[in-house]
């Protein structure tokens, strides 16, 4: 009788443990489970009042059609004492973790991010090219790495900063990332325009084509040709023409922008008689012939160029010049400006870019002035063009569809002067940014995310020493003094 209490005792014994193992098996595959479930169907809630940790719609729509990896480097050394430092590590953390987070698929990302001391990581550093702190690097595969420095992602007002642009920013870095193919733009010749493959200093813009030919696949096209504009052509460039434009050019050009609507810049110079005049009155640009006198020593350079300071500061293609006081330099303009006399049309929108100083006109006998032993030119209020001098000009035109839709149309942006792209002129100060951002926006490159920027939102607390001193004892006592009267209403409630 006892054996069989014993090997009763002891089968049961065996059975509960099969039971505990089985439970927690059971215990184990449940937990798996749950985590595979919500690594795949996952919900995060932003719970901030400015919805801090919130991507916008377009961001997440955008990030969804991503179809390669790309890998973000920062190169923020961390353990910064600067309190601005700090806070901007933190921005940019907590937003690349939502981009980690919005691109995540099946428990991998197609943005991957890598915080790197370039100083103390040397041999990463050197593979990954990179020699520079303080900057974001953005990297895909074969394309040309995108580097963002930190003066891009906050906007400032007062010395201080007000807005985190960083969304924007890196946003607009990976689409230029993603973009497998180059836009087309063509390059027009046959008027004696500055050429691409001219490696001289004045008339050469060789340097201009290395620094295109990076993101843009550049090309040249004859307009007095019978064919058509190609189909594939972003932009056209008419740079320095030196001899008057055929009507059939201009008509060429007329056709490209309304009926596909077409985007053309043309870079002017003074004294040429360019034949466009009834092209820029369609499109509401008045191009006057006169040359720029300039007579603010602060606008001019030691050899006497034009330093043009004055810029749209919210154009989307010079505000980065307005905002980093980055002139643009050549030798001589002359006036482009809005068409006071233009018809009347709803659908187009004509914003000057960049004007001259108060102390400058335009020169219309600057003929004369080039005579031997002529006066110097001096400014004729009845004749010239009174100050500010606007030098270059942008015409966007809208069309509206039968839905009630405005979809973008034709843009004709035209310059007072083309020398700012010449060799010698074009690594000047803000000449180079001004014509790449130019043609971004152009081809809707640029500027048209509508990312809204996050506002930085500083909460202070003034307190006085007899405050700060109160407020000291109460973190210090208050906790203690909590708990013992809790243990005290304990006590007194298991006496009674």
């Amino acid at each position: 009788m006892a054996e069989d209490l014993v090997q009763s005792y002891q089968s049961n014994r065996w059975i509960d443990r099969l039971h505990a193992a089985i439970q927690f098996v059971l215990v184990f595959l449940i937990l798996a489970a749950v985590n595979y479930i919500a690594m795949i169907h996952y919900k995060r809630v932003d719970l901030t009042r400015d919805r801090t940790f919130t991507l916008s719609a377009v961001t997440l729509a955008y990030l969804e059609k991503l179809d390669r990896p790309v890998d973000v480097i920062v190169t923020l050394p961390e353990g910064s004492n600067d309190p601005f430092h700090k806070e901007m590590l933190k921005d940019i953390k907590a937003l690349l973790r939502e981009f980690e987070f919005a691109t995540r698929n099946k428990g991998s990302n197609k943005i991957d991010v890598e915080y790197l001391d370039v100083y103390r990581q040397t041999r990463r550093a050197k593979d990954l090219g990179i020699e520079q702190e303080n900057i974001i690097v953005f990297r895909s595969g074969t394309a040309t790495p995108r580097r963002v420095f930190l003066n891009e992602l906050y906007s400032s007002r007062d010395r201080e900063s007000r807005e985190f642009l960083g969304e924007n920013v890196f946003t607009r870095s990976i689409l230029e990332l993603s973009e497998s193919d180059h836009p087309a733009i063509y390059f027009t010749t046959g008027h004696g325009e500055m050429s691409l493959t001219d490696f001289s200093a004045g008339r050469g813009a060789s340097q201009l084509f290395d620094e295109l030919d990076l993101h843009f696949d550049i090309r040249t096209i004859d307009l007095t040709s019978p064919e058509p504009i190609p189909d594939d052509a972003a932009m056209i460039v008419m740079a320095g023409p030196q001899t008057r434009c055929l009507p059939q050019e201009q008509e060429a050009l007329k056709s490209y922008l309304n009926k596909k609507s077409g985007r053309v810049m043309i870079l002017l110079e003074p004294e040429v008689d360019h034949g466009l005049e009834d092209l820029f009155f369609d499109w509401g640009i008045l191009a006057d012939d006169v040359v720029v006198i300039e007579n603010d020593r602060n606008r001019r350079t030691q050899g006497g160029d034009l330093m043009i300071k004055s810029f749209h500061a919210s154009h989307a293609v010079t505000k980065e010049l307005s905002k980093h006081y980055l002139p643009l330099v050549s030798d001589r303009a002359l006036s482009v400006r809005a068409d006071p006399g233009r018809p009347i049309d709803d659908s187009l929108k004509v914003t000057e870019l960049m004007r001259t100083s108060k102390d400058s006109w335009g020169e219309k006998s600057y003929r004369e002035s080039y005579r031997l032993n002529a006066a110097p030119p001096s400014l004729d209020e009845n004749i010239d063009l009174l100050a500010p001098i606007m030098i270059a000009t942008i015409a966007e035109r809208n069309v509206d569809s039968s839905l009630g839709i405005s979809i973008p149309g034709g843009k004709l942006l035209v310059t007072g002067t083309a020398n700012f792209v010449s060799n010698n002129h074009i690594h000047s100060l803000g000449n180079l940014p001004f014509f790449v951002n130019a043609a971004n926006y152009m081809i809707d490159r640029m500027a048209s995310l509508n990312i809204p920027s996050r506002q930085i939102e500083k909460s202070k607390l003034d307190l006085s020493l007899e405050q700060l001193l109160i407020s000291r004892h109460l973190i210090w006592l208050g906790p203690p003094m909590l708990i013992g009267l809790l243990g005290l209403s304990v006590y007194l409630a298991r006496r009674n």
